[in-house]
Formats: structure tokens, C-alpha cells, sequence
């Protein structure tokens, strides 16, 4: 097999992969619309508040996607936004009990589906 034949094998399989995964990571998790990347920041806030420049650390993405989706969670009610009385331009984020219901029934969801999800993606991955 060709080097060229390879990554094509290679392109087609994630390609396959993000079909899979594209329903499952795009889908409301409940009444509430959130998404998995914002699923992911409440799975981090739930923690302890934080910076959006430490979210963006903690998920290795840009700071402009962590403020898109702070952003949205802000609208939505799951967040709230904290300034430091000895710094105004500091801002830390905390989860909301609205942002605790949705974590916890996505975090349910997960540990159901995600097993499922699991094997077949085994199905796609070369070993």
C-alpha cells in the first residue's frame, strides 16, 4: 500500500469518525440547549470557578472559543461571572444550580451512551 492509499484510508476513517460523533457532540443534552464544548467548561466549572484563560488551557482551545461559549452559558443562566474586588478586569466563572441540573443530566447521559459510543468507534479505529 501506497503512502498516498494510506492517508486516504486514514482521511476516510475520520471522516466516518466524525459522522459518529457529530450527532452525539451537536445534540441539546436535555430541555436546555447546551452543547458538549459548553458541557465541557461546566464540567470544569463544576470544580471550581475559574478564568476563561484557564478553561482554554484546561481544554487545549483558544481563548476565543472558551469566550463564544462563556458567552452563551452567561445568556443562558448556567454561569455567572465573578470580578476580584482588588482586580475589576479579572473575571473567574462559576456554575450556576440551573448549570448544576444540566451537568449532572448530561454527565448521566454520558456515563450511559458513552460505553456504546465507545465500541463503535473501536470499530473504526486501526489497532
Amino acid at each position: 500500500m501506497t503512502e498516498v492509499d494510506e492517508m486516504a484510508g486514514d482521511i476516510e476513517r475520520i471522516h466516518q469518525l466524525n459522522s459518529l460523533l457529530r450527532p452525539f457532540i451537536k445534540r441539546p443534552s436535555s430541555g436546555d440547549a447546551v452543547t458538549f464544548e459548553q458541557y465541557r467548561i461546566l464540567h470544569e466549572l463544576i470544580r471550581e470557578k475559574t478564568s476563561t484563560s484557564e478553561l482554554s488551557r484546561r481544554l487545549h482551545v483558544g481563548q476565543s472559543m472558551i469566550s463564544i461559549q462563556i458567552s452563551r452559558l452567561l445568556k443562558g443562566g448556567y454561569i455567572r461571572d465573578e470580578t476580584l474586588p482588588t482586580d475589576r478586569r479579572y473575571h473567574v466563572f462559576q456554575i450556576t444550580p440551573r448549570g448544576e441540573a444540566v451537568h449532572e443530566h448530561v454527565s448521566l447521559v454520558l456515563t450511559h451512551e458513552l460505553p456504546q459510543l465507545m465500541a463503535k468507534l473501536a470499530t473504526y479505529v486501526k489497532v
